[in-house]
């Protein structure tokens, strides 16, 4: 029974962005984070041990998004590598990673970067 753990708008404070006061003041940054696998075993049994623990994935995600990246595009990549190496049993999924204020001349509410496998 193929299923998915999701987390949405996980909020987070970084320090990403191309210009150098980006990686000085930071930013915050919304996640979507997309896990697909076999939950059969989770659902069957009720043990955290054969579920993909999303407290886990989420502990993971601060890690890598304390990392500071000068591309969305890396920061999703490799939250998406942490996560798949740390549940060999997510066969697919997606990140996407969010600035809330990006530092442009116009109203928008944010830009974002989304890796699907």
């Amino acid at each position: 029974m193929t299923g998915y753990i999701e987390i949405e708008r996980l909020q987070l404070n970084g320090r990403h962005g191309v210009l150098p006061q980006e990686r000085v003041v930071g930013n915050r940054f919304e996640l979507w984070i997309t896990l697909r696998y076999d939950m059969s075993q989770a659902a069957q049994s009720d043990s955290i041990d054969c579920a993909v623990n999303y407290a886990e994935a989420v502990e993971i995600a601060k890690r890598e998004m304390s990392i500071p990246s000068a591309l969305l595009e890396n920061v999703a990549w490799r939250i998406r590598e942490a996560l798949c190496e740390h549940f060999p049993q997510v066969t697919g999924g997606r990140v996407r990673v969010a600035k809330v204020t990006p530092p442009i001349v116009c109203q928008v509410e944010s830009v974002s970067a989304t890796i699907e496998w």
